[in-house]
């Protein structure tokens, strides 16, 4: 190898080397804070569930996600998981008072869901701004089921809760940042929703 070709190859591996380090977004010791929100759910399976019922309303919110993840090597990430979610349906059914009349009742069911799960995060880019990744949860899970009544006959207060606490979840997302420390994610699979998405902060 000639002089001149070996000074090449020098400069061009001192250039690109540390140009290919530092461009990873995701790095060793970084700290991330995300905050999301949630849609495709099996909130239409519930809702078909309440379809008999007369002046049928619902309501939903979430599931809202909250994430903290720290990186333990420059392709790994360990962190904490919390999802919530409430789902509610208001309606009237047709039944007899104290003494025997015909009347209508309306009852509302409630239903509070919420897990908390250790993730690891396996990023596989090396982008300066885009971030993929596949991540793994496991944790708690609970989802409380309970009613609401105006018939003084009619049950209230708490009438299922989940039989099995365990919470699962394995997805694959990506983030991208906007700036050196905000960014957006995305993410879909098996979780408290299909897809989420929401605002990522990183220091």
């Amino acid at each position: 190898m000639t002089t001149i070709s070996r000074s090449t190859l020098l400069i061009i591996l001192s250039v690109s080397i540390p140009a290919r380090i530092t461009a990873q977004v995701f790095k060793e010791g970084q700290h991330a804070l995300s905050f999301g929100y949630g849609a495709g759910t099996l909130i239409g399976a519930l809702n078909a569930t309440f379809d008999t019922y007369a002046d049928l309303s619902t309501s939903t919110l979430g599931p809202l996600y909250g994430k903290y993840e720290y990186g333990i090597t420059e392709n790994i990430g360990l962190g904490v998981n919390f999802a919530y979610g409430t789902n509610q349906w208001s309606y009237r059914y047709s039944s007899v008072d104290a003494v025997g009349n015909p009347t209508t009742y309306t009852e509302t069911t409630d239903r509070t869901h919420f897990s908390v799960l250790a993730r690891i995060n396996f990023h596989f880019g090396n982008e300066e701004k885009f971030d993929p990744y596949v991540g793994l949860g496991m944790g708690y899970r609970d989802a409380t089921w309970s009613t609401n009544s105006q018939d003084p006959l009619g049950g209230s207060g708490v009438v299922f809760r989940g039989l099995v606490p365990l919470g699962l979840e394995m997805t694959i997302g990506a983030r991208y940042f906007f700036s050196p420390n905000i960014g957006l994610y995305a993410e879909v699979g098996a979780a408290k929703s299909v897809v989420q998405g929401g605002l990522i902060v990183k220091f």
